[in-house]
């Protein structure tokens, strides 16, 4: 379970849905956006729009699992409509979500298979993506601290369930340590994958940031040269490989 409630989770990623369309008005689809290179403005919208269709179904059709490329996500033929497009689609999985109970038994492909799964799942990649379509116009705004350290977590719990990546190691030790909440990481690369703790300990590489800038650090859209880093500064590299999306 996370480290906020379902409802806030839901109000999370309404919110950062009405900021990317905000953007996606004074923006042209074809824009490109650094922190996904092979997408452009259009393309990543419509990646975030396709989440939000996915996870309402598969609350609405809990306990059972939904196969995303069954369904009709309803695209409108004008990419110039999209950023609408994304908010009826966050309002929709708010109104689905918000009529679940949290503890519902649900499919997912990670460690918690309840309703809360999936707010939680939109609220952490709608936040990113939100920082990704705001910084190809400058500064973004930082994922909030409660939601970032959240990402951090949710990202650790389920990296065993995710067969694209295959972390393993002989013991190498990451220390994360959040400046602007409680949030403190251990992680530790072992032969059988990826153990973490929430202490504070030597790792072989430390990075200390806000909870938004570790996040970002650790998906490969903050360069460690940006933050406070002690260490091994290649295992960073290692991370940012393996997790960028």
């Amino acid at each position: 379970m996370g480290n906020l409630s379902h409802g806030e989770y839901i109000d999370s990623f309404t919110a950062d849905a009405a900021a990317i369309r905000d953007v996606f008005v004074k923006a042209v689809p074809e824009m490109s956006v650094p922190a996904t290179p092979e997408w452009d403005l259009g393309r990543l919208v419509k990646h975030i729009g396709t989440v939000f269709v996915w996870g309402t179904a598969v609350v609405e059709q809990r306990p059972e699992r939904v196969d995303p490329r069954s369904l009709d996500i309803g695209l409108p033929e004008e990419r110039s409509e999209y950023g609408e497009w994304l908010v009826r689609a966050a309002s929709k999985a708010a109104a689905v979500m918000s009529a679940a109970d949290p503890s519902d038994d649900c499919w997912s492909w990670g460690a918690d298979s309840h309703a809360v799964f999936w707010s939680r799942r939109l609220a952490n990649e709608i936040g990113v993506h939100r920082w990704d379509v705001q910084s190809a116009f400058g500064d973004p705004d930082p994922i909030a601290p409660q939601l970032a350290a959240d990402g951090l977590d949710e990202i650790l719990e389920n990296l065993t369930f995710r067969p694209d990546t295959d972390l393993r190691g002989v013991g190498e030790r990451l220390h994360l340590h959040a400046t602007d909440c409680d949030g403190e990481w251990l992680i530790t690369l072992g032969a059988e994958g990826v153990e973490f703790k929430h202490e504070h300990a030597k790792g072989d590489v430390a990075a200390r940031a806000t909870a938004s800038d570790l996040l970002l650090l650790i998906l490969g859209r903050v360069a460690p040269s940006s933050i406070e880093v002690f260490g091994d500064v290649e295992q960073l590299d290692r991370w940012q490989e393996r997790l960028k999306f």
